[in-house]
């Protein structure tokens, strides 16, 4: 499924020529998309529906412009041909980053978003991210505040190309 010969795939590429496997998939009925959002709002006061579409998942939601699905298993590749490098200083972050949530025993990539804002509120640090939960909805939400399975174990990637900054020195 998602490969060359699917009908129900783009042509995806890395930077570096590398077919990204996707599949594009039907928008779910209109009934299962509300359950989503009911789910996905209750006792989240901070999430903010942004759409119900359900034709892409999270990854093709950052890499593919909302286009199509894409397995999380290829988001390693992804991010290494198109040369994004690891934020580790926090108040580095910036809207456009990528936050990749991960298993933290088999670094298995569970879930991906994009970074809207990153602010320091008192003594705290707020990122808000925007992602997509599974083919249920695009969701505002904080860094921190997202769906059990996807975990609590992060980390910001950035493909800015800013030769002042150490974090942004590609490597080969």
């Amino acid at each position: 499924m998602g490969g060359p010969r699917d009908q129900r795939r783009l042509h995806l590429c890395t930077s570096k020529n590398q077919y990204i496997p996707n599949v594009q998939e039907k928008q779910r009925p209109y009934e299962a998309m509300m359950a989503a959002k009911k789910i996905s709002l209750e006792g989240h006061g901070r999430r903010q529906l942004r759409s119900l579409n359900a034709t892409y998942n999270c990854v093709g939601m950052v890499f593919a412009n909302r286009r199509t699905c894409i397995d999380a298993d290829h988001v390693p590749m992804i991010l290494k041909d198109d040369g994004y490098v690891e934020v580790l200083d926090l108040e580095k972050v910036v809207a456009g980053d990528v936050i990749v949530y991960e298993d933290p025993q088999t670094c298995e990539v569970l879930h991906v978003g994009r970074v809207v804002s990153n602010q320091k509120i008192f003594s705290e640090r707020q990122i808000r991210i925007l992602s997509q939960f599974g083919r249920d909805g695009e969701y505002f939400h904080d860094h921190t505040d997202i769906p059990q399975v996807y975990g609590k174990h992060f980390k910001f990637y950035s493909e800015r190309r800013n030769e002042d900054e150490p974090w942004a020195t590609l490597t080969s």
